[in-house]
C-alpha cells in the first residue's frame, strides 16, 4: 500500500522540496574521542563509534578509519543514544496555530530526539505519513511510533467531535474485538485506549473501561505484535490496566497514592509506568531558565514571554494537591523497580514539542533519579516499553544508529542536555540549522500536493470509500453528550451508491454534525483543485446544509463555506468556490483543500438528514 501510495504521489505531486532523510549502505561515520553514555549501565567512557549506513558496526576505544568515511571530533563532547518521547500530539502545535506536523518533527530532532510515540491521528492517516516520512524524499521526522486510538461510549478521547473512526469505541470483549479487526490492519505500531475517565475533580467523570474490555484489546494487539499503553490516571484505572497486561501506563496516578496491590500488578504483568509531569505542572512553579529558551521557536518564546508579563495564575488547593501526589507516584514506582519510560502528552497547549521532553527528563533528575537513570528512561526503556529494544535505544553495535553530541556530561549535570551539537537518525545527520528554520518559519511548511481529477464521490464503488480511495468519515460538536451522525450506501435506481447521512443533535445550543469526504487519504496531503471552478453534486434533503472545504494552513474556525439548501426531490446543486466565505482574514487556497465537509445543524435533540451522489470537481 505504501508503494502505491508513492507510486501516486509521483504521478500527481507538484513540487516539493524535502530533505533526504535515510542513509545510505555506503554511508561511513566515525565519531572520534567521545565520551560514550551507551545506556547499558556502564558509566561513560571514552571511545570511537563507527557508524555504518543506518547500523552501530563498532564501538571501541580507537578505530582506525575506514576508506572514505567522514570523522566527527567529539573531544569535548558525550555521545547518548537518541532520546524518546511517548506521549505526543504531533497534530497539535502547543498554541494557537495551524497543525503542521513537519514543524513538529523538526522540533524533536533538534532536541535530541530520535523517537516519538503519535497519539494524535486516525487509522487512514498511518499510511500516507509513513509515506511522506521514508524513503529517498522523505521529510525529516523521528522514528514514529503511529497509534490508533480506542476508548469507551462515553469516555474521554470521545468526546472532542472528532468522529467514531478517530477514536474507536468499545465496551465489551466482543466490541473491542470488532474495533481490533477494523484498526489492526491499518499496522499501527502502538494502540493508545483511553480507559479511565477521572477528570481531575474539574467536571463529572466520563466513563471508563472494564478490564475484560481492555483485556480484549490487549489480546489481539499482543498478538499482532503490537504494543498497547493506556490513559491512565487514578490508582484504580492502573490496576485496570496491569490486569489487563497493557505495556505501559500513561500519564500517571493523580488522584491517590500508589499501593502494594497496584505495585505487585504492574511487576507480575510487566507494566511500565509513563509519567507526563510536564503537562500536570502547576504554573507557580513552571520556570523556563535561559537554555530552555535558547532551543524555544520564536513563536514558542513569544508565547512565554506574554505569560511571563501576565504574571502566574493563583494555582487552586486541588491542581497542588494532584501535582504533590503524581510526584509522589512516581517516585514510589522508581523505588519499586516498575520500569519508567519518558512522556509528555506535548501539543498541549504550553507543552511544547521537543524541549518538553528535556525538560521532563530533568523532572525525573528533581525528583531523585540519578541523571544516568534519567538517560537511561528515555532511551533504554522507552524503547523497550514499545518492544524495541532489540533494535534501538543504546549504543552497541548491530543497534540502529540513533545518536545524539551533547556538550558536556549529561549523565552527570542533566541540565547539559539542552546543549545538543548533533544528531544522528539511522546513521544520517540532521541537518540542524535547516530544520531550526523550519520550526521558526511562520508559513507553513510545503507537503507533497496531489492534483484531483473531477471525481470525489460519484457511487461507482460498492466498498464505502470514495473514488479518490478515501474513507467518509464523521466529525461533530464536542462534549460528551455529542451529536451523533450515521451514513450508509444505498442501492440506487442506476446501480450507483448515494450516501444518506442521518443526524441526531445533542444538546448543544448549537449542534451540528459533519459528513467528511477526505480529498486524499486520511486528510493529510494537500489536494489541489485549482483547475476547477466549484464543486458539484446531487442532493436531497430537508432544509439548509452547509459545506466547508478544510485546509491544509487553517485551523478550524477559517475554513471556508457556503450555504445550499435541498428538498425532497434531487437537485443538481452547484457551489462556485468565489461562493466560498471565511470569517477571518485568509485568502481561498485551492492548492491546500483536505476535505469536504458537509455539515447539518438542528435544535438540540432533533435531527436531520441528507443524501449525496456524483460529488464531484466541475
Amino acid at each position: 500500500m505504501i508503494r502505491a501510495l508513492f507510486a501516486l504521489i509521483a504521478a500527481l505531486v507538484i513540487g516539493v522540496t524535502v530533505l533526504p532523510a535515510d542513509a545510505r549502505q555506503d554511508d561511513v561515520t566515525l565519531i572520534r574521542d567521545a565520551r560514550i553514555f551507551d545506556a547499558t549501565g556502564t558509566p561513560a567512557f571514552r571511545g570511537d563509534v563507527l557508524i555504518r549506513g543506518g547500523t552501530i558496526a563498532q564501538v571501541a576505544p580507537h578505530i582506525r578509519r575506514p576508506r572514505g568515511a567522514r570523522v566527527v571530533d567529539a573531544k569535548g563532547r558525550t555521545l547518548i543514544p537518541g532520546l524518546h518521547d511517548l506521549h505526543t500530539h504531533l497534530r497539535s502545535p502547543a498554541y494557537s496555530a495551524p497543525e503542521d506536523m513537519a514543524k513538529a518533527w523538526a522540533a524533536y530532532l533538534v532536541n535530541g530526539v530520535t523517537t516519538v510515540n503519535d497519539y494524535s491521528l486516525s487509522a487512514e492517516m498511518l499510511e500516507p505519513i509513513r509515506a511522506m516520512t521514508s524513503g529517498p524524499d522523505a521529510i525529516w521526522a523521528p522514528h514514529l511510533n503511529l497509534a490508533v486510538r480506542a476508548g469507551v461510549p462515553g469516555g474521554h478521547g470521545t468526546e472532542y467531535g472528532w468522529g467514531d473512526f478517530f477514536t474507536m469505541k468499545a465496551a465489551s470483549p466482543r466490541a473491542a474485538h470488532l474495533i481490533m479487526d477494523r484498526a489492526l490492519p491499518y499496522r499501527p505500531d502502538v494502540v493508545k485506549v483511553f480507559a479511565d475517565g477521572w477528570r481531575y475533580n474539574r467536571g463529572p467523570d466520563l466513563n471508563s473501561m472494564n478490564t475484560e474490555t481492555l483485556a480484549a484489546i490487549v489480546s489481539d494487539a499482543h498478538a499482532r505484535g503490537t504494543p498497547v499503553v493506556t490513559h491512565t490516571v487514578t490508582l484504580e484505572g492502573a490496576k485496570v490496566a496491569a490486569a489487563a497486561g497493557v505495556d505501559a501506563v500513561v500519564h500517571g496516578i493523580g488522584d491517590r497514592p500508589a499501593d502494594r496491590e497496584v505495585i505487585d500488578l504492574m511487576r507480575k504483568q510487566g507494566t511500565a509506568y509513563v509519567s507526563t509531569l510536564v503537562v500536570y505542572e502547576p504554573s507557580d512553579v513552571r520556570t523556563i531558565s535561559d537554555a530552555e529558551e535558547a532551543v524555544l521557536s520564536s513563536p514558542e518564546r513569544a508565547r512565554e514571554a506574554a505569560r511571563a508579563a501576565r504574571g502566574n495564575r493563583v494555582v487552586d488547593a486541588e491542581v497542588s494537591s494532584r501535582w504533590g501526589v503524581l510526584k509522589a507516584n512516581l517516585r514510589t514506582m522508581h523505588d519499586a523497580g516498575i520500569p519508567i519510560g519518558v512522556g509528555t502528552d506535548a501539543g498541549i497547549s504550553g507543552v511544547y514539542h521537543g524541549s518538553s521532553t528535556i525538560r521532563e527528563i530533568g523532572w525525573l533528575v528533581q525528583l531523585g533519579f540519578t541523571p544516568a537513570e534519567a538517560l537511561i528512561a528515555a532511551t533504554r526503556t522507552s524503547a523497550q516499553i514499545m518492544g524495541q529494544g532489540d533494535d534501538h535505544g543504546t549504543i552497541e553495535v548491530g543497534k540502529r544508529a540513533d545518536l545524539v553530541l551533547v556538550d558536556g556530561r549529561p549523565d552527570e549535570d542533566i541540565t547539559d542536555l539542552w546543549k545538543v551539537a548533533r544528531v544522528w537518525k539511522a546513521g544520517r545527520e540532521v541537518p540542524l540549522v535547516q530544520l531550526r528554520a523550519r520550526r521558526d518559519d511562520p508559513a507553513m511548511t510545503p507537503l507533497p500536493t496531489v492534483r484531483m481529477p473531477g471525481p470525489i464521490l460519484t457511487g461507482a464503488r460498492a466498498d464505502g470509500r470514495t473514488d479518490l480511495d478515501t474513507l467518509p468519515v464523521d466529525s461533530t460538536d464536542a462534549g460528551n453528550d455529542h451529536s451523533d451522525i450515521a451514513f450508509v450506501h444505498r442501492h440506487g435506481p442506476t446501480g450507483d451508491h448515494p450516501i444518506f447521512s442521518l443526524a441526531t443533535f445533542g444538546a448543544s445550543a448549537k449542534p451540528f454534525a459533519q459528513l467528511v469526504l477526505p480529498l486524499t487519504k486520511g486528510a493529510v496531503l494537500p489536494a489541489d483543485a485549482s483547475r476547477f471552478t466549484g464543486i458539484e453534486f446531487t442532493a436531497r434533503g430537508a432544509g439548509t446544509y452547509r459545506l466547508r472545504l478544510e485546509s491544509y494552513g487553517l485551523n478550524g474556525r477559517d475554513w471556508f463555506r457556503t450555504d445550499f439548501t435541498a428538498g425532497a426531490e434531487e437537485q443538481t446543486i452547484h457551489l462556485p468556490f468565489a461562493a466560498f466565505a471565511t470569517s477571518g482574514e485568509a485568502q481561498l487556497d485551492l492548492e491546500r483543500l483536505r476535505a469536504l465537509r458537509f455539515e447539518l445543524t438542528g435544535e438540540p435533540g432533533g435531527r436531520a438528514w441528507l443524501e449525496l451522489s456524483d460529488v464531484r470537481f466541475y
